[in-house]
């Protein structure tokens, strides 16, 4: 990120749906389309990550969305869901769904201010900032973000995307 560039966390809004959408298929297929895109992985990220899912995300009173904006430009968000258990970790009730930076910004500080602020908003509902997540097992980076966080490995959690499987470590910090 460039350093004359200011970055502010802010809750999104009904306006920042098809930008979220846009970033959001451009991180998960540089994530996991590691080999190309088929028409599987297509099919998930353009029946998921459409603005109309994130429209309806803001207007759920048990989900918090909030972006980080750089520069005018949405550099990545954290969407947040409370009322979630995980029997992995029973001291959280949130789950920290996603947490997405564009490549340009990673390593920058944007991940760490929307985990920051990710944090405070469960402390300021919960009176706690217990949160749990999970983290494919092959995105090292992702694991490595979330240790040097204080996320713990709590268990594993599996992934369904058609007829694949794919392992997911249940992190949860305090």
């Amino acid at each position: 990120m460039p350093r004359s560039t200011h970055l502010h966390i802010r809750p999104a809004i009904a306006a920042d749906a098809p930008a979220l959408a846009a970033l959001s298929i451009q991180v998960w297929l540089s994530t996991y389309a590691t080999e190309g895109v088929n028409e599987l992985l297509a099919r998930y990220v353009l029946d998921e990550f459409t603005p109309a899912a994130f429209v309806s995300w803001m207007s759920d009173p048990d989900t918090a969305l909030l972006v980080a904006e750089a520069g005018g430009h949405l550099a990545g968000y954290a969407r947040l869901r409370f009322g979630a258990p995980q029997e992995l970790f029973p001291a959280a009730s949130t789950e920290l769904c996603t947490l997405y930076v564009q490549e340009p910004f990673t390593r920058s500080g944007v991940g760490s201010a929307l985990l920051r602020e990710a944090r405070s908003t469960v402390r300021g509902r919960t009176g706690n900032g217990a949160l749990w997540l999970t983290v494919n097992v092959r995105n090292r980076r992702a694991s490595a973000f979330y240790e040097k966080h204080g996320f713990a490995h709590r268990g594993t959690a599996w992934f369904a995307l058609g007829d694949g499987r794919h392992e997911n470590h249940v992190l949860g910090a305090c």
